[in-house]
């Protein structure tokens, strides 16, 4: 597929405004831009400055180290819209979700403007509150796979050009590389629990490794299955999908295999499970390709429940929940946004709206999530409170849509597009 020119995003854009309504709920649609000149030109508005606070961060790709999807940030409301917009490098792409420290938020994207076999992998930090670019760094020729932030350490995972190694680099916040280990191709961006990094491999090499943030391997483990998902760990284990539904559990501090259990029910053409799980309070919450979210205990693998969430028939991936106290929230292609009660895996309600497989951001009341050209917010029921368009171009073979990621803190909500867009929402003065 041939890379994204910034000519061709302004030519495909669209851009909507008005009220929409929705099974009776009424809420306000805002325009993700004013004109099409706010791509690739940046913008800063500084009536929503004020609803950034200094606490609050993402860590990793699913918020916390150990990926519970859940922020203490407190939702954007009232009047809400697009604080400001940013587009780092010439002509990025293959951007990582984003994540965010106490004062800047991070993404890592690709650029192959003269070379498309051969792309470079970039960093990019930019001022959680004005957007402005402070950091880029290039780290190395291939893809970015994934980020993480550990204390005063950034975590970047990278991927050779032909798939057939990774890179874990070790930077400062200011972008002076501490190490870097190479490793098989990886899953996914990394785990950080305890001072601990944890990356899973695949293909032949099918492991978990775990380093200590100065460089240390501390331990190796193969996994007996092929892996297909991100690691995800609390302060006990690590915990890895396998494609035939296995979750593999190991002990976070020495890697010894606790117990490796069938979680998800086997489906007949893919990997069973292609999200990586969300972790939290002793429950492993798995996303199954057969339509499906289970809960299993993480001692021992117990399943405590199983919920049809739809999309079975379409073989379309779950992507990993989100959870709080008491709800898992998932994204589902046709079926919406779908809150599930923890306790027994009962369904609390659905959204009329869908269009989007990636996974939602919690926050302090309430819960973000991509659909369709948007990212639309909910409360406590399915009647969305705001909705930001956010246009997503329609390129390639099969009708492509581009990624669209959300994260919350500092009580803003960062929005990153595959094509490079990383958008800050806040609430006016």
């Amino acid at each position: 597929m041939a890379p994204l020119t910034r000519r061709s995003l302004l030519q495909q854009m669209a851009i909507g405004s008005g009220i929409v309504s929705v099974s009776g709920c009424i809420a306000p649609t805002i325009p993700g831009l004013s004109n099409g000149k706010g791509i690739p030109k940046p913008f800063t508005n500084d009536a929503y400055k004020a609803s950034y606070v200094s606490d609050g961060r993402w860590a990793v790709e699913g918020h916390d180290g150990g990926r519970t999807s859940s922020a203490s940030s407190t939702l954007p409301h009232g009047d809400v819209g697009v604080a400001w917009l940013r587009r780092p490098g010439t002509d990025p792409h293959g951007t990582t979700p984003p994540i965010v420290g106490p004062n800047r938020v991070y993404i890592g994207y690709t650029e192959s403007s003269t070379d498309a076999d051969n792309p470079d992998a970039y960093l990019a930090g930019f001022d959680a509150k004005t957007g402005n670019q402070q950091l880029e760094k290039h780290l190395d020729t291939g893809r970015t796979v994934g980020l993480g932030l550990a204390g005063d350490r950034l975590l970047a995972v990278t991927r050779s050009p032909d798939y057939d190694q990774a890179t874990l680099t070790a930077l400062t916040r200011n972008g002076a590389i501490q190490w870097a280990d190479t490793l098989p191709d990886v899953t996914g961006s990394p785990a950080i629990v305890d001072g601990t990094c944890y990356v899973a491999t695949r293909n032949e090499e099918n492991a978990v490794y775990a380093y200590s943030l100065d460089g240390t391997q501390q331990w190796r483990t193969s996994i007996d299955g092929e892996c297909y998902t991100a690691t995800c760990a609390d302060h006990d284990g690590v915990y890895v999908g396998l494609s035939d539904g296995r979750i593999a559990a190991l002990n976070a501090s020495t890697g010894a295999r606790r117990w490796s259990k069938q979680i998800a029910t086997p489906v007949e053409c893919c990997p069973d499970i292609q999200a990586t799980p969300t972790v939290a309070d002793g429950r492993l919450y798995v996303p199954g390709l057969a339509g499906e979210l289970v809960a299993a205990d993480t001692a021992d693998g117990t399943v405590l429940w199983r919920t049809a969430v739809g999309d079975e028939d379409d073989d379309n991936a779950i992507p990993s929940p989100a959870v709080t106290a008491d709800t898992a929230y998932m994204n589902t292609y046709h079926e919406g946004l779908i809150a599930i009660d923890i306790a027994d895996g009962s369904i609390r309600w659905r959204s009329a709206e869908n269009g989007d497989n990636q996974p939602p951001a919690v926050g302090d009341g309430g819960v973000v999530v991509p659909q369709d050209d948007s990212v639309v917010a909910y409360e406590t029921s399915d009647c969305p409170v705001w909705t930001i368009d956010i246009p997503v171009p329609d390129i390639g073979m099969a009708a492509y849509i581009m990624d669209t990621e959300v994260a919350l803190a500092h009580e803003m909500c960062y929005v990153g597009v595959a094509d490079g867009r990383l958008y800050a929402i806040g609430t006016h003065e």
